[in-house]
């Protein structure tokens, strides 16, 4: 009894630590017809090397994943993630900006990095994610990326090795953990807020 008291104090203390250490940011949200709405800006995302990489001529992706989470848990109550492609058109001197079927031909880069970047009025899951949870604190954690790969794509790139090497796993995996991320990620967190009643 003692063992698990103490074990459930860990965990509380872990999840409260790790919270704590994703930076504050301003994250707007609203309440419509029993779901939130978040605005927010991830622009810091682009340094000097992503606006190099950017205007490169090459397809460029940005993914945005938005979670909702009690306060003092791990438990994300629903997610939301957003994709944004970003091709710089060589020949027409504009930006390519494609969000899931559409596409748009934005003039520069800033204009594009606003319609990829500068979050207005996403839904982040449904009424029903949010019911159980009225009266609630709850916050939103974002994570920006640029160039993720998938888990599709890494599974594709690093296939696992055959035979009884017991080094094998452990290699594979220090390199699935190098080779699987994104070339750079942001990550915060909104103000802890109630779910409406």
């Amino acid at each position: 009894m003692r063992y698990w008291l103490a074990g459930l104090i860990l965990l509380t203390a872990t999840v409260a630590y790790a919270q704590s250490h994703l930076p504050l940011r301003d994250v707007g949200v609203t309440w419509s017809r029993g779901a939130p709405k978040v605005s927010f800006s991830a622009k810091d995302l682009v340094d000097k090397r992503v606006r190099q990489e950017l205007s490169s001529g090459l397809r460029k992706r940005l993914v945005l994943t938005v979670g909702a989470h009690l306060k003092g848990s791990n438990r994300r109550l629903t997610v939301r993630q957003f994709g944004c492609d970003v091709t710089l058109d060589l020949w027409d001197d504009d930006y390519l900006v494609r969000i899931g079927s559409q596409s748009e031909r934005l003039k520069t880069l800033e204009q594009a990095l606003d319609r990829c970047l500068a979050i207005e009025g996403l839904f982040v899951g449904e009424p029903k994610n949010y019911e159980r949870q009225k009266g609630k604190e709850i916050y939103f954690a974002v994570n920006a990326e640029f160039n993720p790969i998938s888990k599709k794509q890494c599974s594709e790139l690093i296939r696992p090795t055959s035979g009884n090497d017991p080094v094998g796993p452990i290699t594979l995996n220090i390199v699935r953990r190098r080779i699987c991320r994104a070339e750079r990620t942001i990550e915060f967190r909104s103000e802890y807020l109630k779910v409406p009643e």
